[in-house]
Parts: C-alpha cells; sequence; structure tokens
C-alpha cells in the first residue's frame, strides 16, 4: 500500500518524503498502515528506480538536504493499477490499510473502479458461500463449540467485507468527492511545515481537532469549503 499511497501524493503536487510522512501522522494513515518513516524513503527510492517518479530538484536547507519528487506518466499508470490490485485484497479484521482506500477513489475512472468493485463483491460473496456450505456440512450438535466459532468468524467477516465494499459502490459519487476535497486539502498544506508532537498516550486537543474537522471534510462534502478554511487557519497557527 506503501507504493500507492506515495505514488497518489505525489500526483497531487511534487514534494518531498518528510512532507508525505508528516501527513500520514497527522491524517492518522500511518497507523492504519503500519508506515515507518525509514520504509517511506526507500519506497521512494525504489519508485524512482523503476522511473515512476524522478527528481525535480533538491532543496538545501543548511546541512539538510531533501529531494523533491514529482510523478512520472509511468507513474500515474502504475498509480491507478496498484489502487485497483489493493482493492482485490481481503481486508483484516483491524488496521488494514485498505481502509485507506476510500479516499482514493478519485484516482481512478469512475467506471473502472465500479466494475472492479463488483468484481470483488462476487467473488466475496462465493466466498462467503463456500463457508457457509462448508459448515454445514462439517458443524452439528457433536462439534467442538471452537470450530463453530472458527466458521462463524470466517463468515461473518466475509459479511462484513461485503457490505464495506457494497457501500462504496452505492454512494461512489460521496467517496469520489471526498477524495477530491482531501486533494485539495493536500494542495493547500505542506504538511512539513507542521511541527511534530511528542507521542502520548492520549492525543493531543490540537491534533485531534484537525482529525475531527478533516473527518468533517470527507464525510460532509457540503461543508468541506468551510471546514477546510478551518482546518488550514488551525493548522498554520501551529506552524512556528
Amino acid at each position: 500500500m506503501i507504493r500507492s499511497l506515495l505514488l497518489y501524493y505525489l500526483n497531487i503536487k511534487p514534494t518531498h518524503g518528510y512532507e508525505i510522512q508528516r501527513f500520514l501522522q497527522i491524517s492518522g494513515s500511518d497507523s492504519w498502515a503500519k508506515i515507518q518513516s525509514g520504509s517511506i524513503y526507500y519506497a521512494l527510492a525504489k519508485l524512482e528506480k523503476e522511473g515512476f517518479i524522478k527528481v525535480l530538484r533538491e532543496e538545501r536547507t543548511g546541512a539538510r538536504v531533501r529531494k523533491i519528487y514529482d510523478i512520472t506518466n509511468s507513474g500515474k499508470e502504475e498509480l491507478q493499477r496498484g489502487l485497483l490490485e489493493e482493492l482485490q485484497r481481503p481486508i483484516v479484521p483491524s488496521g488494514s490499510d485498505k481502509f485507506l482506500l476510500q479516499s482514493f477513489l478519485n484516482q481512478v475512472p469512475e467506471s473502472l473502479m465500479a466494475q472492479n468493485l463488483q468484481r470483488h463483491i462476487d467473488e466475496l460473496q462465493k466466498e462467503k458461500e463456500y463457508w457457509e456450505w462448508w459448515k454445514a456440512a462439517k458443524v452439528d450438535s457433536n462439534s467442538l463449540k471452537a470450530e463453530q466459532l472458527a466458521f462463524d468468524m470466517t463468515i461473518s467477516s466475509l459479511a462484513y467485507q461485503i457490505l464495506w465494499h457494497e457501500e462504496l459502490l452505492a454512494n461512489i459519487d460521496i467517496y469520489r468527492l471526498a477524495g477530491e476535497n482531501t486533494q485539495k486539502l493536500i494542495q493547500t498544506i505542506d504538511f512539513s511545515d507542521i511541527p511534530d508532537t511528542p507521542k502520548q498516550e492520549t492525543v493531543p486537543m490540537d491534533i485531534a481537532e484537525i482529525q475531527r474537522l478533516r473527518n468533517e471534510i470527507l464525510t460532509n462534502p457540503a461543508s468541506a469549503v468551510e471546514n477546510l478554511d478551518k482546518l488550514i487557519t488551525r493548522l498554520h497557527n501551529k506552524t512556528p
């Protein structure tokens, strides 16, 4: 998923790895996708070597040098391919980086995204029907409770996966609009200018407020402009 995340960001604007790292931290995406800062720079170097991104220039601040990357035409194609590939992967019970895809649906043509969603729903439905058949054939009153629970958990997980994908498909216009609002947010703000906050047991109030406003932007597109202005003001106030 990290490759798609990097290509997604660079498809919006050229930038350096640190800004992408700060965006992932502030948005909470690094927690979902279990992304370490070192893996970001490793993936950037690999994408450059493969020709999907290129270095536009280097910026020096004191002893620090940052490479400014931009996506190439082949990188744009790789982004669409990667997002559609991620869509076909199963969702794990928690912490799945696939949950981030709902913010990226506008990066792939709507008809192509809808086709892939429907195909994956059909595949999940067939898998669920298989496990339901297997449970009916194998589990009876003499079966161990743990065996029955194993079937129930598997079937329940598939049922929720189907519901999640059906929600995206049924309201694809809303999610694509939410993706456009996220894109505007990235275009407007340099997340690397936002100071880092030491990790604490609870989320600091300023980060919590930023997260709340971001969620309102994604879930209520009608008020996106108003909330985007609030978020920009809040972030600029946190900049030294």
